[in-house]
Formats: structure tokens, C-alpha cells, sequence
């Protein structure tokens, strides 16, 4: 049996009718001209990863995990995603970053120390020993500290999430 998907992969046309601009009642069209459709389409928005460097609030949005082939065998490895609030350029185009960790928390390990910056160091204490569920993290407001770095042979840096840290409030004046 053949199962029709719910959603459509095809963009969502809509039809709306041209105003008729004519002032000359004899070019009007007659009762058996059909009337003309504007067609339109919707152009989704683009997604852009070449970003400035500095520090912007952003909100992590999606959490990838992956195996990497390593000389030791496979590894776990998890891709953090971020919607980014560039101001300017996040108006026409969705701005994200990423950045990818070998999945490991012991202390003195890229990914916790990283972690660090947004969680505190408090957060692994009081968690020694115990499993985390990294899907607690997405949708966290936070800022990250985006970096160029420069390839040879490449015409666009690699931006790279360099540093996570809690929305700072601005504290009002008075």
C-alpha cells in the first residue's frame, strides 16, 4: 500500500487575483476570458555560518551527536548548534554557529571546561558521579564568544564558538 506524506515537500503556492488596472470598457475582458492568477512562493529564509567575530546572545537550538573514527576505534562525539543574534544580519538571514566535542566530561576535558563557562563550576560538583541529559540544554539563552580562524586556501575563516557564557544583564541606571 502507498502512503501519502501529511506534509507537502513541494513550497506552498498561493493564488491571489490581479487587479484589473484597465480604464477602457472596451478591452475589459468579457464573461469568457478566465481571470488572471498572480502566482507566488514562499523563498525560505537562508541560513548563514560566516559571522563576525564577538560576543552575541544566541540560544542553543539543536544538539547532533556522531561517531568519529579515531586510531583508538570509534568515539562519541556531540555538535552544538546555535541560533545567533548578530544584529544587522540576523534581520535577512538566520544566523548559527557550531561547535563539536569529543563527548567527554572528565575534569580537564575540552567539552567540560567548555561547559564550564555557561554552567559554572559548581554544576559538575554537585553532579559527580551522576548522568546528564544534554538535551536539558537546548533553547538555553546564553552569549558566545565567536572566533575567526584563518586556513590557508581557504577564502572564508572558520568561525568557531570559542567560549559560552550566561546573558549578562544590563543593570539599570538610575
Amino acid at each position: 500500500m502507498m502512503r501519502t506524506p501529511n506534509n507537502s515537500i513541494y513550497p506552498v503556492i498561493t493564488s491571489k487575483a490581479v487587479k484589473d488596472t484597465t480604464t477602457d470598457s472596451a478591452i475589459k475582458s468579457s464573461h469568457n476570458q478566465k481571470k488572471q492568477y498572480m502566482i507566488t512562493a514562499e523563498i525560505p529564509r537562508e541560513v548563514s555560518f560566516e559571522l563576525p567575530e564577538g560576543r552575541y546572545r544566541a540560544r542553543i537550538s539543536g544538539l547532533k551527536p556522531f561517531i568519529k573514527q579515531s586510531a583508538q576505534g570509534p568515539q562519541d562525539w556531540v555538535r552544538i548548534l546555535f541560533d545567533v543574534h548578530v544584529p544587522g544580519l540576523s534581520k535577512g538571514v538566520d544566523t548559527r554557529a557550531g561547535r563539536n566535542f569529543k563527548l567527554n566530561l572528565q575534569p580537564g576535558s575540552d567539552f567540560r571546561n567548555w561547559l564550564t563557562g555557561l554552567l559554572g563550576k559548581g554544576y559538575f560538583r554537585e553532579r559527580s558521579g551522576q548522568q546528564i541529559h544534554l538535551n536539558s540544554l537546548l533553547n538555553t539563552e546564553c552569549e558566545v564568544e565567536l572566533e575567526h580562524v584563518y586556513g590557508k586556501g581557504y577564502e572564508q575563516p572558520l568561525v568557531v564558538v570559542a567560549s559560552i557564557h550566561p546573558v549578562q544583564v544590563a543593570k539599570d541606571k538610575e
